[in-house]
């Protein structure tokens, strides 16, 4: 898969969650055009083959039915000899050798216009065949080229989105985290903070959306234990820090 969709993928946020189905919707009709695409192209190809089996077809049947066609002349040539001479004999011979020799002769000549024919069709059919084979390549480059770029000015919106997305997100926490930092400063200068203040935020935090699953918190074995265990992993300036989720939301 083209590693640059994958990142324009990876790189999405919250704020394009609402375009995803949009995003889907779109992708699923880009699918349907290539896959038309694609039959338009094997139709070709198989009209093409048909083209040129049909060419040899024709070539074939056109030689058999000459060859026929020489046979019954010679046949009809030769009864009419046989019934002439039964009436006069030289008169039916000299008729039958006539008639024989131009048997031969149309015979030999509807042989060559069959086989002349015959190869005009071929060379004709074959023509054909590479002209629609041609256009085929020529239709399927373009569409190609096309859809190549059509793909990479998408991506390049894409990212310049998620980019601007990205820089607006990161200036909003700063913002917040700014904010809470100086609100959690004036407390700490107007008013003594209870001792286990940020043992009381992680537990609030904890009841919210960012807070622990519920299979988290049975596999802890319930939510006190959960908070106990976690709480003893952080460092007493991880645990204060004026910075973290908890504190930052109390």
């Amino acid at each position: 898969m083209n590693t640059n969709f994958i990142n324009t993928v990876t790189n999405l946020t919250v704020t394009d969650y609402e375009h995803i189905d949009q995003m889907c919707l779109i992708l699923k009709a880009r699918k349907k055009e290539l896959r038309i695409e694609k039959s338009e192209m094997l139709k070709a190809d198989k009209a093409a083959e048909k083209a040129a089996a049909k060419a040899l077809k024709d070539e074939a049947k056109a030689a058999e039915k000459a060859e026929k066609d020489a046979v019954k002349a010679a046949e009809k040539a030769a009864t009419k000899a046989l019934k002439d001479e039964a009436n006069a004999s030289e008169k039916a011979e000299k008729e039958a050798l006539k008639a024989a020799e131009k048997a031969e002769k149309d015979a030999k000549k509807a042989a060559e216009k069959a086989e002349k024919d015959a190869k005009k069709a071929s060379e004709k059919a074959e023509k054909d065949a590479l002209k629609a084979i041609e256009k085929a390549e020529k239709d399927a480059k373009k569409a190609a080229e096309k859809a190549e770029k059509d793909a990479e000015k998408a991506s390049e919106k894409a990212e310049r989105d998620a980019k601007k997305a990205a820089e607006k997100a990161a200036k909003t926490l700063e913002k917040i985290q700014a904010d809470a930092v100086k609100h959690a400063k004036r407390e700490a200068a107007g008013s003594p903070k209870a001792k286990n203040w940020a043992y009381q935020n992680f537990t609030r935090w904890a009841k919210g959306d960012d807070g622990p699953s519920e299979e988290e918190i049975s596999a802890a074995g319930g939510r006190r234990d959960w908070l106990k265990a976690e709480w003893a992993v952080l460092t007493k300036e991880q645990q204060g820090a004026l910075d973290a989720p908890w504190n930052v939301i109390a």
